[in-house]
């Protein structure tokens, strides 16, 4: 059970457990947050490229380790064709991660409004998807990447996959995943799950991300109070573009 439980400025928390019985006693479990600094062993760090600067590095630990593993963990060529259905956090990497391994990327959008943007991250074609009952698309899909915030119309989309493709759905929703069993079946395709990356693969997202010039499309604002909530009722309007990232002021701290 907790003995002892230590926060100051927001900064780093501890917490003390003891067994009852004097022993398996952990002196250091750090349960920081918003910081202007902490101390961690090496062991448990990624060392970032020098080529990234910080407020890029941060949201590349998650949602860059979130996309680069499933194009790294299951083997997207550059003779492949990769789908990817949304332009917002996760989709925007995606985008830049795809089209710098070589593949020819394919951005599914409900409206034309961010196809000029796609095609600057890298987008071989855009393909906007409102009141379309069928998809156009150059060739089919091998890899079909889903970064939206809900579930697609899976019967515009399994027309357009390979045989033997392959659909990600890294959407985190409480609901259930529903999709028309034949056209599943008749092209037998398959249905991926997929985490961050492990710790390997994260690091080679940070490598290839510094070595291409790969950078989140970010909004900053200062790391404080103010700062926080700021940035907080933005991602809750949804206007954040894409990623916001509390900056620290070194000159106060």
């Amino acid at each position: 059970m907790p003995r002892e439980t230590d926060v100051w400025n927001g900064r780093v928390s501890s917490l003390r457990f003891d067994s009852g019985q004097g022993a398996n006693t952990w002196d250091s479990l750090d349960q920081g947050s918003f910081a202007t600094y902490s101390i961690w062993k090496a062991a448990f760090l990624f060392a970032v490229p020098n080529s990234i600067e910080p407020e890029y590095a941060a949201p590349l630990m998650c949602g860059g380790a979130t996309v680069f593993n499933v194009l790294q963990s299951f083997n997207a060529r550059p003779t492949d064709r990769v789908g990817i259905i949304g332009i917002g956090g996760l989709g925007h990497l995606a985008i830049q991660f795809a089209a710098k391994m070589g593949t020819h990327v394919t951005v599914f959008s409900s409206t034309d409004s961010k196809k000029e943007e796609a095609m600057r991250l890298g987008a071989t074609e855009f393909v906007a998807t409102k009141n379309v009952e069928k998809l156009d698309v150059s060739s089919k899909i091998d890899h079909l990447i889903v970064t939206t915030s809900f579930q697609p119309d899976w019967k515009q989309y399994l027309p357009i996959m390979a045989p033997g493709g392959t659909i990600y759905p890294l959407t985190v929703s409480d609901g259930d995943l529903s999709i028309p069993y034949m056209g599943l079946l008749a092209n037998e395709l398959s249905v991926q799950g997929s985490l961050v990356a492990a710790r390997q693969v994260h690091r080679d997202m940070l490598d290839f991300a510094g070595q291409h010039g790969i950078k989140p499309i970010i909004e900053k604002f200062p790391l404080s109070v103010e700062g926080a909530t700021e940035c907080m009722k933005k991602l809750e309007d949804g206007g954040m573009r894409y990623r916001g990232v509390l900056v620290v002021d070194h000159e106060k701290n």
